[in-house]
């Protein structure tokens, strides 16, 4: 089972969200962008977690903090998946962290779908969530919602 061991927030979070990940919305940017529900026991203010918080199975999890004052620098984002036997530990200026049973995965912007309107739009392109998103969406086994490529709306009719 993934664990959280411990987690102070150095940084004040208005917005504080820890969300069991199935799936995808690549229409959509910010938490909507990932399908699935937040852990109830994770809200914004928030300075700490309970020690030794057990975390519902799920195949991704996504912890996210946003800066009380709207500093994207100082938004929090740990993406990650259950690895039995790997920790996550992360002490930085924003948080001390350590995650039992999992392995971080580091976002990455190299696997946006550029193809998509929706990258074009800082709103999205920018959103941590949303390349996140991504990665998962180039996964063969990851649901995703109906996106306007799926509709064939950009598909060269004389082809």
């Amino acid at each position: 089972m993934v664990e959280i061991e411990y987690c102070e927030f150095r940084n004040t979070y208005k917005i504080l969200w820890l969300r069991y990940v199935y799936g995808v919305d690549l229409n959509t940017h910010c938490m909507k962008s990932l399908l699935g529900h937040n852990d109830k026991r994770v809200r914004g203010f928030m300075r700490s977690l309970p020690p030794n918080l057990e975390l519902e199975e799920s195949r991704f999890y996504y912890l996210c903090g946003v800066d009380v004052n709207f500093d994207w620098n100082k938004n929090l984002h740990v993406a990650f998946v259950r690895s039995v036997g790997r920790q996550i530990i992360i002490d930085n200026e924003f948080v001390k962290l350590k995650i039992n049973n999992a392995r971080q995965i580091f976002i990455d912007t190299k696997y946006i779908n550029w193809r998509l309107p929706q990258s074009r739009n800082r709103l999205f392109s920018t959103c941590r969530n949303w390349q996140f998103a991504n990665m998962l969406a180039s996964l063969p086994d990851v649901p995703q919602s109906p996106t306007q490529q799926q509709f064939g709306l950009f598909d060269d009719p004389k082809t």
